[in-house]
């Protein structure tokens, strides 16, 4: 007994020493996906070929990795240790072959695809766009993905290279900076009846609300900053754009809770007064993020200075 699990060791020492590389990538790359279509697509490889690196893969650990889960496969629990163990350090040999790569923004073509929030596109949209005049690159911005496995989902498939958002992710796969934090307003038309004078805890219930279409975490915005419960309020109308949420409030009696520094730009344009909510709440910190992978690319590392530069603009300009 005792000769044949020498044998087996030195049969798995023979399989590390010739273990492709590449394959853990391939078997990576599928963990991510949990698919070896979508796996195969991202890679450019067949998805035969997928199919056989993890084979491969699978001869060389010499355990299942894979179980049929419905129409799709899902890791077995060896699989899911595999991961977790394998995806950080290949994230950092992938970080490491990037940080050395070349970008000159003056000749490349690449086009980026930046999510936000509809606000935060409106205010640096403009000042981006003037920095890119004598540049190759484009920057196409899209309107934020709200569900966060679908934003996460995105940023891994590399349908987007950089999010702007109001929460920070916790898997390692990604990284975060907080690159401003905005506190919301009250928002009323300058000549309503009521709030002349400003608008206190009881004015604002009995007030009728036009709300804003951002759920998150089943959560309306005024639940997600307040400190403690609020009670139901009398709902005018919802709108899924900011603008016309102004607009609507600028023609009627109703009132809204918007973002502080987009309010203000249209302050004038719909006559507005900008209030102080009348409860205490907590400021919306706005994070960028990207895939940890892509930490040290020096094209999205230059995206990334771009972005934070124009948004410190704003809102420097604006508080």
């Amino acid at each position: 007994m005792k000769q044949e699990n020498l044998e087996s060791d030195a049969l798995m020492q023979q399989q590390l020493l010739k273990l492709d590389l590449n394959l853990i990538r391939v078997f990576c790359c599928v963990c991510d996906y949990q698919s070896i279509t979508l796996a195969a697509e991202h890679l450019a490889l067949t998805q035969s070929s997928v199919s056989n690196a993890i084979n491969r893969f699978k001869a060389v650990v010499g355990v299942e990795l894979f179980i049929r889960q419905g129409r799709g496969i899902a890791l077995t629990a060896i699989g899911q240790h595999l991961h977790r163990q394998l995806s950080l350090p290949l994230i950092e040999i992938e970080q490491c072959i990037n940080s050395v790569k070349a970008f000159d923004p003056s000749l490349s073509k690449r086009i980026f695809h930046v999510s936000a929030n509809e606000s935060i596109i409106d205010l640096i949209e403009a000042d981006i766009e003037k920095s890119l005049t004598d540049k190759g690159v484009e920057i196409i911005f899209t309107e934020a993905i709200l569900d966060e496995g679908n934003l996460y989902q995105a940023l891994k498939n590399q349908q987007i290279d950089l999010a702007l958002d109001i929460v920070a992710p916790t898997e390692a796969s990604f990284t975060s900076k907080q690159i401003a934090t905005e506190k919301l307003v009250c928002v009323a038309r300058a000549e309503h009846p009521q709030f002349k004078h400003g608008i206190d805890e009881v004015s604002y219930f009995a007030a009728k609300h036009l709300f804003y279409r951002l759920h998150r975490h089943n959560q309306r915005v005024a639940e997600m900053i307040s400190t403690d419960h609020l009670p139901e309020r009398d709902m005018y109308g919802e709108k899924s754009s900011l603008l016309t949420m102004l607009s609507g409030v600028s023609k009627s009696d109703a009132i809204c809770i918007a973002p502080y520094t987009y309010a203000k730009n249209y302050q004038s344009i719909f006559n507005l007064i900008l209030m102080d909510l009348p409860f205490e709440s907590q400021v919306i910190s706005i994070y960028s993020i990207w895939p940890t992978r892509n930490h040290q690319d020096p094209a999205i590392k230059w995206l990334r200075e771009l972005v934070e530069s124009a948004m410190e603009k704003v809102y420097l300009t604006n508080n």
